[in-house]
C-alpha cells in the first residue's frame, strides 16, 4: 500500500527572536504536576459537559516509546541544533536556557535507545474538529460554549512541561467519525536563509491565510502518527467520540521521589474534582502496569490518606500548586455526603449547598465548586469572619450552568484563566453588584440555618488564644481569620488579691495555715484586675507582608490596662510540623488606630515583647500593625511563620 510521507513539524516565519525561556516558556521550566493535571482534566470535563456526558472518563496511560514513535524526530533536532548553534554563537545560554537544552539532549539519547516514555490522556468528551483544533494550537483562544469553564488554548499550554522534548500532540474524533490530528514543540527561535524561523513548530501540512478562520491545513489520516491513531480508534470504539492529548518524551513530573501516577493522579483529581467524582459525573481511569480507577467508590479511599495534613503543599515542593490540604479536602468530602442539603434561590440562578454542623475540621468553612471543580475557599463575603457569631460549620456550594444561569457566569468570569480564585476586578460594576447581591443571598441563607453561638463561648478564663493563618506567596487577598475558636485556658491563680467595685484591694488577716480571725485589711486602692479574671476580648490577626501583622481587637467592657504579644505557635500547624520553642516574638515598632470610640494610651515594654495598652473602651475596635522581628532561623524556614496573640492584664504592681 502506498503510504503518504510522515507528517512534519512546520515552523512558521517571525519578527520576534525568542530564546528557549521566552517570557511565554518560562514558566515551564517550573514543573509541577498539579496544575497540569487539573487543567487536563478540567478540559476534558468539560468537553464531556458540552457534549451532554452524564459522566466524563478521563484514561491516563503510560506506555514505553523510542525515536521512531515521534513523529518527524528528523526535523524536530534540525530545528533544535540549529537555534542551539544560533545562540551559542551569540553569547551563549543563560543558566535556565541550558538547563532545557539539557534535558531534551538527555530526551534524544533515551529515544534512540528505545527507552523513554509517553502518556496519554483520553477522554469521553465531545471531541477535535477543524474549528476547536485551530482554537487549541491558538495559546489562549476559547470555541467553547457557556456550561464550560476555560479555553482550550491554556490547556494546551499546561502539558507542554510535561515532555522534555516540550512537544506535545494532539487528537479528536467527532460524533460522525471526523478525525482532526496535529502537535505542537515550542523550541528556540532562529534563523533562516530567506527569514526567520518561529519558536514553535506545529505539526500540519502547512499555514493558511486566516481567511475564514483557516489558520492551519491539518494532515489527513493516512499521515497520522501511530500512536494518536490508535488512541482515536480506541476512543471510536469505546465511546464513540472524545480526545487524546500525547505526551513524547514523558518525564513523569520530574518526580524524584518514585511516585507512581495513580498516586499522583488520584490525589490532583480527589482534591480539585471532590464534587464531580462524588456526584458520579467524572471517573478516572490510570494504567500503568495495571488498571486503577477513581470514581465515587473509591474517593473515600484516597482522599483518607492524606486527611491528617493540615497544610498545603509547600512553595518547591513536588505537589506545589495542590490546594486545598489533604484535611480540607476530606471534610469537604464528608459534608458532601453527610451534610443537610439546600436549594440556594439567588436572582442570578440556583446554588446547591450542602451544610454540615458541626464543622469537621472545628472551623467555619465554605468551598466553591463550579462543574463540579473546587474553586477557592475564599470568596468576599463568605469568609469565616462573616460568620464568628455562628457555630461552626462546613459549607459546600455546587454551581452548574443548567441551574446556576447567570450566577454561573459570574463567577466563571471572576475566576480568570486559572480557575482558582475570584477577582472582582475582572467584573463590569454591575456584574459586581449582581454577584454581591447573590453572595449575601447565600450568606442569608446559612444564617437562617446555623445556629447563633452564645457570648459566653468567646469568654475564656485567662487570656485569649488566637492563631493566624499563613498566606502563600504571590497571594495579595487579605481576610481576617481565626484558626478554631478562642478556647478557656485555665492557670493557676498568682495572688490571691480580690478587688472590689471601687477598686479597693482587701486582703483576709490570718495565719499562713488559714488559723485565726479573718478581718478585712484596707490597703491603698489601685486600679488593677486579677489575672484570674474573665476577659472578654475577640481578636483576629493576619500577615500582612514580610515581618508585619495587622491585629484587631474587640472588648465587650472597658478595661484600664492589657498587655498584648505575638508568640510563635509551638508546632507551626498552618507551614510546618517542626516543634518550635513557645516564645514571645520581639516587636520592632508598632501603630494603633481606634475605630468607634477614643484612642488609648499605649507603650511599648522595655523587653519589647509587649505593648501595654491603656484605656480600652467597650465596643470599640482597636486596629494595631506590628513590626516584629523572628529568630533567623525561623524566619528561613517559612515565608509566613505561624503566630498566637496573647491578650492578658499586666501583674500586679509589687
Amino acid at each position: 500500500m502506498n503510504r503518504q510521507k510522515g507528517p512534519k513539524l512546520k515552523f512558521g516565519q517571525t519578527t520576534a527572536m525568542t530564546g528557549f525561556t521566552a517570557i511565554d516558556t518560562a514558566s515551564f521550566n517550573d514543573l509541577r504536576p498539579a496544575p497540569i493535571i487539573r487543567e487536563l482534566i478540567q478540559n476534558s470535563l468539560d468537553a464531556a459537559v458540552e457534549v451532554g456526558k452524564k459522566t466524563a472518563v478521563i484514561r491516563f496511560r503510560v506506555k514505553q516509546i523510542g525515536s521512531r514513535d515521534v513523529p518527524d524526530i528528523a526535523g524536530y533536532k534540525k530545528h533544535f541544533r540549529a537555534a542551539v548553534d544560533e545562540h551559542n554563537r551569540n553569547g551563549g545560554l543563560s543558566d535556565a536556557a541550558q538547563q532545557v537544552v539539557d534535558n531534551i539532549e538527555k530526551a534524544l539519547k533515551l529515544l534512540t535507545k528505545g527507552n523513554h516514555y509517553s502518556l496519554s490522556i483520553l477522554d469521553n468528551g465531545i471531541g477535535l474538529d477543524h474549528t476547536r483544533m485551530t482554537s487549541l494550537l491558538g495559546q489562549g483562544t476559547s470555541v467553547k460554549s457557556v456550561e464550560a469553564s476555560g479555553s482550550y488554548g491554556v490547556g494546551h499550554l499546561a502539558s507542554i512541561p510535561a515532555s522534555d522534548l516540550r512537544y506535545v500532540l494532539y487528537g479528536g474524533v467527532v460524533k460522525g467519525g471526523q478525525r482532526t490530528v496535529s502537535g505542537c514543540a515550542v523550541l528556540a527561535s532562529r534563523s533562516g536563509r530567506t527569514h526567520p524561523y518561529a519558536a514553535q513548530g506545529y505539526l500540519v501540512k502547512g499555514f493558511g491565510s486566516g481567511k475564514d478562520g483557516k489558520i492551519y491545513d491539518f494532515i489527513g489520516p493516512r499521515s497520522f502518527p501511530d500512536a494518536v491513531a490508535a488512541d482515536l480508534k480506541e476512543i471510536e470504539s469505546e465511546w464513540g467520540h472524545g480526545s487524546t492529548v500525547v505526551i513524547p518524551a514523558f518525564n513523569c513530573f520530574g518526580d524524584d521521589r518514585n511516585f507512581s501516577l495513580w498516586e499522583v493522579v488520584s490525589k490532583v483529581a480527589a482534591y480539585n474534582f471532590n464534587a464531580a467524582i462524588y456526584q458520579g459525573n467524572l471517573a478516572i481511569e490510570v494504567i500503568e502496569a495495571d488498571k486503577k480507577r477513581l470514581d465515587k467508590r473509591t474517593l473515600k479511599d484516597v482522599l483518607e490518606q492524606d486527611k491528617d495534613s493540615k497544610r498545603v503543599a509547600r512553595k518547591g515542593s513536588f505537589f506545589q500548586g495542590l490546594r486545598p490540604s489533604g484535611e480540607n479536602a476530606h471534610a469537604t468530602y464528608l459534608a458532601l455526603t453527610e451534610g443537610k442539603p439546600h436549594l440556594v434561590q439567588t436572582e442570578d440562578g440556583d446554588v446547591n449547598m450542602r451544610l454540615l454542623t458541626p464543622s469537621p475540621i472545628g472551623n467555619t468553612r465554605i468551598d466553591l465548586f463550579r462543574n463540579g471543580m473546587w474553586i477557592t475557599d475564599r470568596i468576599p463575603g463568605l469568609s469565616r469572619a462573616d460568620f464568628t457569631d455562628r457555630q461552626p460549620f462546613h459549607a459546600v456550594l455546587t454551581l452548574n450552568a443548567k441551574e446556576g444561569k447567570g450566577l454561573h457566569r459570574l463567577i466563571r468570569k471572576a475566576e480568570g484563566p486559572m480557575h482558582d480564585k475570584l477577582a472582582f476586578n475582572l467584573l463590569s460594576p454591575e456584574e459586581k453588584k449582581k454577584l454581591r447581591v447573590a453572595i449575601r443571598q447565600i450568606a442569608n441563607k446559612i444564617r437562617a440555618e446555623i445556629p447563633e453561638i452564645g457570648t459566653e463561648e468567646y469568654t475564656p478564663d485567662d487570656y485569649l488564644l488566637i492563631e493566624t493563618g499563613g498566606q502563600e506567596p504571590g497571594d495579595t487577598t487579605r481576610q481576617y481569620s481565626m484558626w478554631g475558636f478562642p478556647v478557656p485556658i485555665q492557670r493557676a491563680r498568682i495572688s490571691q488579691r480580690r478587688f472590689s467595685e471601687s477598686g479597693e484591694t482587701t486582703e483576709h488577716e490570718g495565719d499562713s495555715k488559714g488559723k485565726g480571725p479573718k478581718k478585712p485589711i484596707k490597703k491603698k486602692s489601685q486600679k488593677q484586675r486579677s489575672t484570674s479574671r474573665p476577659l472578654s476580648f475577640r481578636s483576629t490577626a493576619i500577615p500582612d507582608g514580610a515581618g508585619r501583622h495587622i491585629v484587631a481587637i474587640e472588648c465587650s467592657e472597658t478595661f484600664d490596662e492589657v498587655l498584648l504579644s505575638l508568640r510563635v505557635d509551638e508546632n507551626m500547624d498552618a507551614t510546618c510540623d517542626r516543634v518550635w520553642p513557645d516564645e514571645r516574638v520581639l516587636l520592632k515598632s508598632f501603630e494603633i488606630e481606634a475605630r468607634g470610640g477614643p484612642a488609648p494610651s499605649s507603650k511599648m515594654e522595655e523587653d519589647k515583647k509587649a505593648i501595654q495598652i491603656s484605656g480600652l473602651s467597650a465596643g470599640t475596635t482597636y486596629k494595631l500593625v506590628l513590626k516584629y522581628e523572628v529568630p533567623e532561623e525561623l524566619a528561613n524556614l517559612v515565608e509566613v511563620p505561624v503566630f498566637r496573640v496573647d491578650l492578658h492584664s499586666p501583674p500586679p504592681s509589687k
